[in-house]
């Protein structure tokens, strides 16, 4: 039986329909709860702080500062160092708030109590005594350098750096048309299901923390270097975890904080964030690329010259630095242009602190190039179809290195194009659009190519344990938290070790018993995790066959193993699978177990995207249909790799249509989840989704690319043109508002 390539039900879901999944609110342990004081300015002096009155408070435990906090707090928070150079980088001191408050939301008092309603009611009780200073909570304002957020940095741009390949301004010169270009991605929240949690336990010499992550082992490794105890005296335990969509790759104060309060009081102390706190723990996006375009008259883009312009918040998180990196090097997308020339800068705003969300800087780099090819259509009126085509790299290019130096493995972009074209009958339904328009309604369709880079390395882990009764234990680095990638992985091992799939147990997220670990973003859990899985299965199996040799007194080269049985070619004799693995627990050496370490590197999946918008009188647009044609590799588990596709769609609805983190002029958050619209099932379109069956692999064992992101990535891009196309107006932004279209 062959398990890859089907559509196997998700293995471990029964517990998460059924209500008996168990998130960090639900651990079960006897704790203190904590809770926070925030800054109500957007940046001041903090004078004193108030707390008698709290600690007056029956079942009020301890308020503490960040001067007691950061006695413990060593170290501050820091960039990802593993994708992040921090050396071209300004980067101020991050640890919990002491005697400057720098952003509206930030916590300057933890207060912590016997429940976590006294512990809120004290909070109120506290009252802190704020000098205000001026504040910049605009990225234009903030260029001037003016109001320094950080004046230990002496300026508010924490990065510049210029990405030149060609010569941009000799292609302009030599474009037969010259176009300016603005195109922007406004500030958005990822808004997962499950709210950020932890749970601190300290015995007075080891941690034990249980926390809503995507990233258990670097958080061991963060935290061992920012409270200075080694990692063997830290275990991080992931629960399960309620989405994180990037955003639970992020360490935040208030989680530094329950750390340090636990250790100071050698108690266990917990906090969940309340749906506004989750609100303010990770704002994502907001960048604008400003600059200038050239092209021929043939449709052929031939320079893009500009300055990309990314928005910090008040201090650099794990994630952020990401984004100005990597987007000018996606800029050029599956297009040859080989002349560019991008500024790239980091401003730090007194504002809520950036961090990354679901595609992280390619959906970006791929809106910005998308509306480029788009914007070259319109001057040109020509077909979106034929600009792309005239611009794709072909297949006799490939692999192909981009001007920046990234190199794309395997693709046929223009046959795809041409494949998905058909397949998702954009023509026709272009056709069908127009004369919907003529009868009245304001209908509209939009196209969309991208390029996605995924399958980050460096590294991740895998184990495979075959038990005595001769089920197996796959213990992988990656972290699963809703995509199901757990069951494709499962799949992937029952068709290496030939068993029943319900034979297979996999297992993450615990740094104790798993000993290394990456995690799970970037759409590369399948890909490099489940190629360690298939190794580390392969090795156990090597191991398996030993011990059926040794078993039937027969070199190991004599054994053949097929369907669960191993075969003496020679005798014909035969073992079972279960017998191997019983006998392999009666020598002097027990068990079977294989594990590795597998390096892994960037792969590109691709696909065409395709959105049917309708806007009604009050200008509000909805999304009546998405269509999605991708080659992702080879497809594991097309059912688990569709569920991306919707997931990642109905997230492009609400960044194209309806999410909006405003800023107001105090640095405040302006919106709560009565007026921030998260897209619903009802807001959902209808979906149909396409996978190209001559796929072109990746050079992972599972020939697998990436799906987790490609319609988050692409699908604004097609549902601003969708409105474009409905409206016959002009629209470079993220989101596209009723106001908008209205004006």
């Amino acid at each position: 039986m062959s398990y890859a390539g089907k559509a196997v039900k998700r293995l471990y879901d029964d517990k998460f329909v059924t209500g008996r999944s168990t998130y960090v609110d639900d651990i079960k342990v006897n704790s203190l709860y904590a809770t926070f004081v925030r800054s109500n300015v957007a940046h001041g002096v903090i004078k004193r702080i108030h707390r008698d009155d709290a600690l007056k408070m029956r079942g009020v435990v301890a308020v503490f500062t960040g001067e007691e906090l950061n006695q413990i707090i060593k170290g501050g928070i820091g960039p990802w160092t593993t994708y992040i150079d921090p050396r071209p980088w300004k980067i101020p001191l991050w640890r919990f708030a002491q005697g400057e408050t720098k952003y509206n939301g930030e916590p300057i008092a933890m207060v912590i109590a016997q429940d976590k309603y006294t512990a809120r009611d004290a909070a109120e009780a506290v009252n802190v005594d704020i000098e205000p200073l001026d504040a910049v909570v605009d990225m234009e304002k903030a260029k001037e350098d003016k109001i320094l957020v950080h004046k230990e940095l002496g300026t508010n741009f924490g990065y510049v750096g210029d990405f030149n390949a060609g010569d941009a301004e000799k292609a302009l010169s030599s474009a037969d048309k010259r176009v300016e270009v603005e195109i922007a991605n406004n500030r958005l929240i990822p808004s997962p299901m499950e709210p950020r949690g932890i749970v601190s336990q300290y015995d007075g010499a080891n941690l034990t923390i249980w926390y809503s992550t995507q990233i258990p082992h670097f958080a061991r490794s963060e935290f061992s270097r920012i409270f200075n105890i080694p990692e063997s005296r830290i275990r991080v335990i992931m629960p399960d975890v309620g989405g994180g969509f990037g955003s639970k790759a992020h360490i935040l104060p208030e989680e530094l904080a329950v750390i340090a309060a636990s250790i100071r009081l050698g108690r266990t102390v917990r906090w969940t964030a309340t749906r506004t706190e989750e609100m303010i723990a990770t704002n994502s996006r907001h960048n604008v690329f400003r600059g200038e375009i050239g092209f021929k008259n043939d449709g052929t883009l031939v320079a893009i010259k500009g300055t990309l312009d990314v928005e910090l918040g008040a201090y650099l998180t794990y994630t952020e630095g990401l984004q100005p990196t990597i987007i000018p090097p996606m800029i050029p997308g599956p297009y040859r242009v080989r002349d560019l020339a991008i500024r790239s800068r980091a401003i730090y705003t007194n504002t809520i602190p950036i961090t990354m969300y679901r595609g992280a800087s390619r959906p970006e780099a791929t809106f910005i190039i998308e509306r480029i090819m788009s914007t070259v259509a319109d001057e040109l009126k020509m077909d979106d179809v034929e600009v792309r085509m005239r611009n794709l790299v072909r297949e006799d290019q490939m692999p192909y290195t981009n001007p920046f130096g990234l190199k794309y493995d395997t693709g046929d972009y223009p046959t795809l194009l041409k494949e998905g074209v058909k397949v998702l009958e954009y023509h026709k339904l272009k056709e069908w659009a127009e004369n919907e328009r003529k009868r009245g309604k304001k209908v509209g369709v939009g196209l969309a190519y991208y390029l996605e880079i995924c399958g980050f390395g460096p590294y991740e882990y895998s184990e495979t344990r075959v038990n005595e009764d001769g089920s197996v234990i796959v213990a992988i680095g990656g972290t699963p938290h809703g995509q199901g990638t757990e069951t494709a992985i499962a799949q992937l091992v029952a068709d290496e070790l030939q068993i029943p799939i319900e034979r297979i147990k996999v297992t993450w997220g615990d740094s104790e018993a798993i000993p290394a670990g990456t995690g799970t973003y970037g759409s590369r859990t399948l890909a490099i995790a489940g190629s360690a899985a298939i190794t580390s299965s392969r090795q156990a199996l090597e191991k398996m066959k030993r011990v059926a040799a040794r078993s039937m007194k027969a070199d190991v080269e004599e054994i053949e193993y097929r369907n669960g049985e191993f075969v003496h070619k020679k005798e014909g004799k035969k073992m079972s699978w279960d017998a191997v693995a019983r006998e392999a627990y009666s020598g002097k050496e027990p068990g079977i177990s294989a594990s590795v370490m597998l390096e892994g590197d960037v792969t590109f999946p691709y696909g065409v995207h395709v959105a049917v918008v309708e806007v009604d009188d009050y200008g509000i647009a909805r999304v009546k249909e998405y269509r999605a044609y991708d080659d992702i590799g080879r497809v594991i588990n097309p059912a688990l790799a569709e569920g991306q596709v919707h997931g990642g769609g109905t997230q492009a609805v609400g960044q194209a249509l309806y999410e909006l983190a405003i800023i107001n002029e105090n640095g405040q958050l302006a919106v709560t989840y009565a007026d921030y619209f998260v897209p619903t099932a009802v807001e959902a379109p209808k979906f149909k989704s396409y996978f190209a069956e001559k796929y072109h692999p990746s050079n992972y064992l599972t020939k697998s690319k990436g799906v987790g992101e490609a319609s988050l990535i692409v699908g604004p891009a097609a549902i601003v043109r969708a409105i474009e196309n409905a409206t016959g107006k002009r629209f470079n932004k993220t989101p596209v508002t009723p106001e908008d279209i209205l004006s």
